[in-house]
């Protein structure tokens, strides 16, 4: 009787399976982020021109994000009181003051001019009721009117 003997490497077997279960996880991978990518809307703002003459294109932008791109490149700054994700319109144009205006149609805001720096501050939509200040409390009548 003969007898045969195999010796197997184990790791000439596991390269293959390894290179094969990577191949698998890459594909998996790209086919994920392939359809993650075709689900994100993407926002994106584009600024061009000077101060005298602005031509801003939002693509699904946020008013914030679009707030935010005019203050980058006309050295502007802006605060806000309220959240300012509603969505901008696709384009504006004319002068920094007219965009700005455009842009916050509807909201009660202050655009304040030092030199070549811009401030906008936002305090809120345009017919909300502002908080009112608190109620001062009557003046202290009698002895205590007198007391310092």
């Amino acid at each position: 009787m003969t007898t045969i003997t195999v010796t197997i490497d184990r790791r000439a077997i596991a390269r293959p399976a390894g290179q094969r279960r990577l191949r698998r996880a890459a594909a998996l991978l790209l086919a994920l982020c392939m359809c993650g990518a075709a689900g994100v809307a993407r926002a994106g703002v584009l600024v061009e021109g000077t101060a005298t003459a602005v031509r801003v294109t939002a693509e699904q932008a946020a008013i914030a994000d679009v707030l935010s791109a005019v203050a980058g490149n006309f050295n502007a700054r802006y605060r806000t009181a309220i959240p300012l994700d509603a969505p901008a319109g696709p384009a504006y144009a004319g002068s920094l003051a007219q965009v700005i205006a455009r842009l916050l149609d509807g909201y009660n805001y202050v655009v304040k001019r030092d030199g070549q720096i811009t401030e906008i501050v936002v305090f809120g939509r345009r017919g909300e009721v502002a908080i009112p200040p608190p109620a001062r409390s009557a003046p202290p009548t009698g002895v205590l009117s007198r007391w310092r």
